[in-house]
């Protein structure tokens, strides 16, 4: 392992918590934060790990000494020993033919060590020498129950439990920004759609710019997570979390107290635009309001962590984004713990994920494969 950078930034950050009783919890345990980071570099043997599209499509092996990257322009896989740091394995794929994954980019790692691909118009289960071991048919109008907007629909956020053969996915119009949540039981094709009232909101913050000279579209970003027997679902428009319990089927939505932070995006925003000007203009007034990002499970400190992110876009293009993160705790339970902004961090976390308490973010290194190690102290 290679280190080429540590920094120590050391800080007391302002909070929400009000007096303490000398016997009770404290009621912001982030309120006297400090961190440090140390980048460290993967050892690629020698080999080429693309960084072209940085670290978009990965996934963490569910004991996460692993991590797998597809490279989409090759259609192969190399993973990554995260307690050597090292590159321990490539493996190619092939994108057409029997076994080809066609235009496929997401995946799940699954316990077993094979890999679940979702992709149009074939998804299947595929060890690691590229050969497919079974079909998952993942067209709405093959599944009884689902209606979805489009074929691709069902393939966004898709995660197997390979317990009970059981999909979930998010499909929704990719215009309005809107998602439910699909329940598909991979053996019988039959399956239903969940609706996400509370974060139908999500709506109200489409940007959508078409016209002859270009065009673009900025929606709020979900995310689906399985722990153990339940499933979180949340939206970068607010804090609130969906809780889908596996085994009864049921859902409920949970809220939290922030207070040093507003708990949602408000204000009116210009829906559809006809001018680039136009369109960042309305970006600026999204992405400046803080997004909430996924909760991730800390197996070390047995808590769910979350980042939260305001994106400051320049006025004059070609000037620099700026950037606010905070980081949010809470229990096993879904208790708000604390919440504190991360001072001096300037950049824009991205790709990142939690191993042995620690906060890990890619970073490209001179073009090799780096990670920013956050270590939070509190």
């Amino acid at each position: 392992m290679r280190k080429v950078l540590t920094i120590c930034i050391l800080g007391l950050l302002s909070a929400c918590a009000g007096k303490e009783s000398e016997n009770s919890e404290p009621k912001n345990i982030l309120e006297n934060l400090s961190y440090s980071v140390d980048t460290v570099v993967v050892d690629s043997k020698g080999e080429i790990i693309n960084l072209k599209y940085g670290m978009n499509w990965f996934d963490l092996s569910p004991d996460s000494r692993s991590l797998f990257i597809y490279d989409y322009n090759q259609t192969l896989f190399q993973e990554i020993d995260l307690d050597k740091m090292v590159l321990s394995n490539t493996y190619p794929f092939e994108k057409e033919g029997p076994n080809g994954l066609g235009r496929s980019s997401n995946f799940q790692v699954l316990p077993d060590g094979t890999l679940m691909i979702p992709t149009f118009p074939n998804s299947g289960i595929y060890n690691l020498q590229g050969e497919i071991l079974s079909r998952i048919n993942l067209k709405p109008e093959d599944i009884e129950g689902v209606d979805a907007p489009n074929p691709f629909a069902l393939i966004y956020e898709v995660l197997y439990d390979p317990k009970t053969e059981i999909l979930y996915s998010l499909p929704g119009d990719f215009i309005n920004g809107v998602r439910d949540l699909a329940v598909i039981d991979s053996k019988t094709q039959k399956g239903k759609i969940v609706k996400l009232p509370k974060m139908e909101k999500a709506e109200n913050f489409k940007i959508f710019w078409n016209s002859d000279t270009g065009g673009s579209i900025q929606t709020e970003n979900y995310t689906l997570e399985q722990i153990d027997d339940k499933l979180l679902i949340t939206c970068t428009v607010g804090s609130g979390i969906y809780v889908f319990e596996t085994k009864t089927d049921s859902l409920s939505y949970v809220d939290f107290p922030h207070q040093l932070i507003p708990r949602e995006k408000t204000g009116e925003i210009q829906n559809e635009v006809s001018t680039e000007e136009d369109f960042f203009q309305e970006l600026r007034k999204v992405l400046s309001q803080v997004s909430f990002q996924e909760l991730i499970w800390d197996e070390h400190s047995s808590r769910f962590y979350r980042l939260a992110i305001k994106s400051f876009v320049a006025e004059k293009k070609g000037d620099p984004t700026t950037y606010e993160t905070y980081l949010l705790a809470y229990d096993k339970d879904l208790k708000l713990l604390g919440e504190s902004k991360i001072e001096g961090l300037d950049q824009r976390l991205s790709n990142y994920f939690w191993k042995d308490g620690k906060l890990w973010s890619y970073v490209n290194v001179e073009d090799e494969l780096g990670f920013a190690v956050f270590t939070f102290d509190f």
